[in-house]
C-alpha cells in the first residue's frame, strides 16, 4: 500500500468509528424521546429533528460522511469496506461496557460469519487496487434506490404491526438494523457517487448530479428508522445488522454503479462471492426477536438507571 492507500485506510476507520460515536448519542437520545412510531411518520420526523441531543449527533454523524467521503476518493469499495466493518469492535466493546448489553452465542457467531465474509471480500482484490472514474447515470442509480425505499419503508410499517398488534412480538434489532442498513447503504453509495465526480469535475459538477440529493434524502428517512430501532432494541445488534446490510450493499452494487472490476483469478472471484454468501448467511443467522431477557437486560446508561423513553400523549 502506496502513502495515499495508508491515508485512506485511516480516515475509513476514523470515518466508521465517528459513526458510530454519533449512533451512541441516537442511543442516548432515545430516552429523551415518546415512543417512535413509523407508522407516524409526521411525528417521527417532529421527534427527533427537534430534539437538540438527537441533532447533536448528526452533527458527528454528518463530520463522519465528510471524512468517508475523501476516504472513498483513495480507496475502492472492495478495500474499503474490510476497513469500515474491523471498526465494529468499538461500538461492540463500548455497548459491552457502558449499556451492558450481551450478545448471545448465535449473535457472536453471526458477527464472527460478518467479519469473515468482509475479510474474503478485501483478499479477493488481490495486488490490485483500481480506482475507477465512471459514475452511473440517473437510471442505473434509480434502479439501486426505488428497491432499497420500497424494502425500508416494509420493515418500518411491519415493525409497528408487529410490535403493537394484538399479538405483539417485538422484533429483534435485526430487523431494525437491515431496514435501515439498506437506506444508509444506497446513502454511502451516493457519497461514492459524490465523492468521485467532485475528484474529477469539481464541486459544481457534483452539485448539479442527483448523488448528493440521495445521499442526504435517504439519510433523513434511514436515521430517523435507525431512532425506532435504537429506542427498542440493543444497539449492539442494531449496528452490527446495519453494518451488514450496508457493507454488503456496497460490495454488490459498487461494481454496478462504478464499474469497480470484479476479479478475473478464479480463486479471487470465488473469495469475492464466497463474502457475499458468508455476509447473506450472517444475516439469517440473527434472531428474528427480542426475548424479554435480552430487551430489559440492556440499559441504555447503567448510571442513570430510571431513564426510559417517555409515553407518547393521547
Amino acid at each position: 500500500m502506496g502513502t495515499s492507500d495508508v491515508r485512506g485506510a485511516i480516515l475509513a476507520a476514523m470515518a466508521t468509528i465517528i459513526y458510530y460515536l454519533g449512533f451512541i448519542v441516537f442511543r442516548v437520545s432515545a430516552t429523551r424521546m415518546p415512543v417512535l412510531r413509523g407508522t407516524r411518520p409526521l411525528q417521527l420526523v417532529r421527534y427527533t429533528y427537534t430534539n437538540w441531543l438527537w441533532l447533536t449527533g448528526v452533527v458527528i454523524v454528518l463530520s463522519g460522511v465528510v471524512i468517508q467521503a475523501e476516504a472513498l476518493t483513495m480507496l475502492p469499495l472492495s478495500l474499503a469496506i474490510p476497513i469500515f466493518v474491523a471498526s465494529l469492535a468499538f461500538i461492540l466493546f463500548y455497548a459491552g461496557v457502558f449499556f451492558r448489553e450481551r450478545l448471545t452465542a448465535r449473535e457472536w457467531l453471526s458477527t464472527g460469519l460478518f467479519g469473515l465474509a468482509t475479510t474474503f471480500i478485501g483478499i479477493s482484490n488481490g495486488d490490485r487496487q483500481v480506482m475507477t472514474d465512471y459514475v452511473a447515470g440517473p437510471v442505473m442509480l434509480a434502479a439501486v434506490v426505488i428497491p432499497g425505499v420500497v424494502i425500508t419503508v416494509v420493515v418500518l410499517v411491519g415493525g409497528d404491526v408487529r410490535a403493537f398488534g394484538r399479538h405483539a412480538r417485538p422484533l429483534a434489532g435485526v430487523a431494525y438494523g437491515f431496514g435501515t442498513g439498506v437506506s444508509l447503504g444506497i446513502s454511502e453509495l451516493s457519497i461514492k457517487g459524490v465523492a468521485t465526480i467532485y475528484s474529477n469535475d469539481g464541486f459544481a459538477a457534483a452539485a448539479h448530479s442527483p448523488y448528493p440529493y440521495v445521499a442526504i434524502g435517504i439519510a433523513v428517512f434511514g436515521l430517523a428508522q435507525l431512532q425506532i430501532g435504537l429506542q427498542r432494541c440493543r444497539i449492539s445488534i442494531v449496528a452490527t445488522v446495519l453494518t451488514v446490510a450496508a457493507k454488503t450493499e456496497l460490495a454488490v452494487f459498487g461494481p454496478l454503479l462504478f464499474k469497480e472490476p470484479w476479479p478475473t483469478d478464479r480463486l479471487m472471484l470465488v473469495l469475492r462471492l464466497g463474502g457475499f454468501g458468508l455476509a447473506l448467511l450472517a444475516l439469517v443467522m440473527f434472531p428474528r426477536h427480542e426475548t424479554a431477557q435480552e430487551t430489559s437486560g440492556a440499559p441504555l446508561l447503567h448510571l442513570q438507571p430510571g431513564l426510559t423513553p417517555r409515553r407518547e400523549r393521547a
